[in-house]
Formats: C-alpha cells, structure tokens, sequence
C-alpha cells in the first residue's frame, strides 16, 4: 500500500467541484492533473480553482490535458485518482474501465458521488480496484465548506481508508465524518429531502415567500431555493432521482422533484449555471433584487420582499444573540406560515434521527450527522434545533401532529448542556 499522496488525477476536472477539489490538492504542494473530455475544460476548471483560491500556488503544480492525449501518463502517475464526472453510471463506468487499465496497482481511486452506491460503481472489478475503492465527499465550495464524507464499501482496504482520512484532515484541512455506503450518505440525503419539501410547498405559497419563511435566521447560510439554483436544479433532479432508485424508509416518497420544477429544467431554468435564464431567482445587473419564478406561469417578476411578524421577531432576536428566544417565537406564532416553518424544521430533525445507524454510527447518535450538516451546508446541527424546538418531547408532538414518522431513535437522544452562542455562527438575521 501507498504511504503518502504526491500525485493526483482529477477526472471531470471541467465541473466546479472536480476544478476546486484539484485546487484544493495541489494548493497543498501536490502534482495535480486537471483532465477532461477537452483539454480546454480542464483550463477553465483550473481558472476557476484559481479564483477561487486566489492563489497562483496552484497553476505551479497543475498540469491540464484531455482524456484522449493524457489519461494513460496521468493515472498511470497518481497515487491518489479522483473521479468527478456527472451521476450516471452509465457515464462513470467507462471511465472507471479505462483507470483500472492504467492505474498503479496501490493507486487509491475514489468518487465524489454522493447519490450511487459505491458498490454498484466497482461491480465486477479486480480485487485489487475495490480494496483500494472509496467515497471521498466534498461540498461546494471545498474552499469555505470543509466537510468531507469518506465511505467505504465491503470489499475496501481498512487501511486504504485509514490513509485517506488522515491525509484528508492533516493535509488537506478537511472536517472528515466517516459514513456508510449508503446513497447521500449524511449531507446530501438530508438537505435534499428538506429542499423537496421547501420547493413542493413553494408551487402554492411562492418562492420568495418560502425561501423567507424558512431562510437563515432558522439556522442556515442560505434559503433553500436560493441554494438549489447555486447547486443547479438538473443536479437536483438527478441526485433526488437516484435517492429515490437506490433508498427506501421513511419519508421516502418526500424525494419527489415538483412538477414545475422539471418543467423549469426543460426550458434551460437551471439555475445559477445559466444566469441568463435564471432559475428560481433571475439577477438583473445593476439590480439589487433578482426578480423571481413563477411556478404557475414559469416566467419571472419582481416580487416585494414578504414579511412575517414572526419572522421579524425571530430575526431581531437573532440579532440580539437571544436564539432560544428567537426560536420561542416560532414555535407559539399562531400564524399559518409559522405552522410551515415548523414542519420544515421538524422534517429537518425527524430524517436525520432516522438516517442515525444507517448512514452514520448508531452509538454516536446525531453528532456525525451534526458535523456534516455544521460544516457541509453551514447549517444550525439537527441536535441544536432538536435543543431549540424544545426537545424530544415536544418535537414528538410536533411530528404527531404534521403526519411525519416518528423516529424510534427520538427518545433516546440525550439532553446536551450546550452554550448555544457557539451556534450562533448557523443563524443570520436577515
């Protein structure tokens, strides 16, 4: 087995999170090779790893090419490949035929998918391919998101895994949460669900209405539909598509892309990846407020920003520092809006104590999970709005009375003693 990364091989190196994940390694002093389909996609990955960085450390140790002209030098020289291709098998698979002909036989290979089993990406490879086979994470942007879930599968070297979670946190500055092999493992799987259920809501309430209703101040960097145009609502649709393939349980059927939503993305709506059409929010230059979708009509308005008393108070407490109290005037405001921003945060709480033991390890309850949601998606950990919502007790209530499944795990979840000025960094006033 290896004993260090020095070389590394960035396969779907033209995609953000290929280009940055790149950025990332050879920032830390490390060969990198920056590779896609076009020698020039590879140049604009490693621009955008540039300006991401601000640092021109990186093209120092960046080679680009495509797969035609360089894959056999580029894997036949890492220690360490990386694929970063779109969530397809169909696409991953022979990309993955053409690494296991030139790779090292100790080269670790991994993938960045969050959504496809990892032991459906290396059916019927050598032995040697699946021991030294993982999942390896990373959140976009890796430079201001430091979280990293690594996953194994059954057939993966403990060793193998053991190198990369330590060289991901020592070298790379990662925040490592080891999960199972289990399709979104912690993050993705639970965001997700939430941001279904914002959007489904969104087709009869409005978009900038929910993305108020359940925007920072309930603890998150950003409003959910704001987050999905960031994260482009074609790689929404095909993450929620493969969750929906490859898990059951509870709330299942909440992985469910509303139909305006795929309609959205047959006429090029996808998001921030096409500012000219826009997504949910469409941003006019010079303009300070983007004008916003339409679901019914699927074109774009200028919308006045909704306010809520509730909200309001919330916020001016956040401001204060005051979060418990910010989080007292949502659970007793009367208001119909209140009782979505409740359900929100109660799906929140609910899939993530039900995805404890079979994403992340039963004995350590919500804290693999919080870590992930804390440092992934900056948002407030399930445990903490659990704390603020008023504990097992009264959030089983609050299940009871929105339909959503109970998890058996509720109860035993511990009380924690926590200073909750420590969280204070999850809830933005605004």
């Amino acid at each position: 087995m290896i004993d260090s990364i020095r070389t590394v091989a960035v396969l779907g190196a033209g995609g953000t999170i290929g280009a940055l994940t790149g950025g990332i390694v050879a920032q830390s002093g490390r060969k990198v090779y920056l590779l896609s389909r076009h020698k020039e996609r590879a140049e604009t990955g490693l621009v955008r790893a540039m300006d991401q960085a601000r640092s021109d450390v990186i093209a120092r140790n960046v080679v680009c090419g495509d797969y035609d002209a360089m894959l056999e030098q580029a894997v036949g020289e890492s220690d360490w490949v990386i694929e970063c291709v779109s969530e397809d098998i169909a696409v991953k698979k022979p990309l993955f035929d053409a690494v296991e002909r030139f790779r090292k036989p100790d080269a670790v290979v991994s993938s960045t998918t969050s959504s496809l089993p990892l032991r459906l990406l290396c059916e019927g490879r050598s032995g040697s391919f699946r021991a030294h086979f993982l999942g390896v994470h990373l959140f976009n942007p890796p430079s201001k998101l430091t979280a990293c879930e690594v996953a194994g599968h059954a057939d993966t070297d403990p060793e193998v895994l053991a190198l990369m979670k330590g060289f991901l946190a020592r070298e790379l500055g990662r925040e490592v949460v080891e999960v199972r092999d289990a399709p979104g493992y912690a993050g993705n799987r639970i965001a997700f669900l939430v941001m279904c259920e914002v959007a489904r809501l969104a087709a009869g309430k409005g978009v900038a209405v929910m993305d108020c209703l359940v925007g920072p101040y309930t603890g998150r960097a950003m409003a959910p539909l704001a987050t999905l145009d960031l994260v482009g609502l074609d790689i929404f649709r095909a993450i929620i598509e493969n969750l929906t393939r490859y898990t059951t349980g509870p709330m299942h059927d909440s992985f469910v892309v509303p139909g305006y939503v795929n309609e959205m993305i047959a006429k090029g709506l996808l998001g921030n990846k096409t500012p000219e059409r826009g997504g949910f929010y469409l941003r006019i230059q010079d303009e300070r407020e983007p004008m916003v979708i339409d679901p019914v009509a699927l074109h774009h308005q200028r919308a006045p920003r909704p306010r809520f008393g509730f909200v309001d108070e919330a916020a001016g407490k956040i401001r204060l520092g005051l979060y418990r109290e910010a989080f007292d005037a949502i659970r007793r405001a009367d208001a119909p809006e209140a009782d979505l921003v409740r359900k929100v945060l109660a799906t929140y709480v609910a899939y993530a104590c039900h995805c404890v033991g079979e994403v992340s390890p039963a004995e350590v309850g919500l804290e693999s999970i919080d870590r992930v949601m804390a440092h992934g998606f900056r948002w407030a950990p399930p445990s903490v709005v659990l704390d603020l919502l008023g504990g097992p007790e009264e959030m089983r209530e609050m299940l009871v009375r929105y339909g959503i499944p109970v998890p058996d795990r509720l109860a035993a979840l511990p009380r924690k003693e926590r200073n909750l000025a420590d969280f204070g960094q999850y809830f933005v006033a605004r």
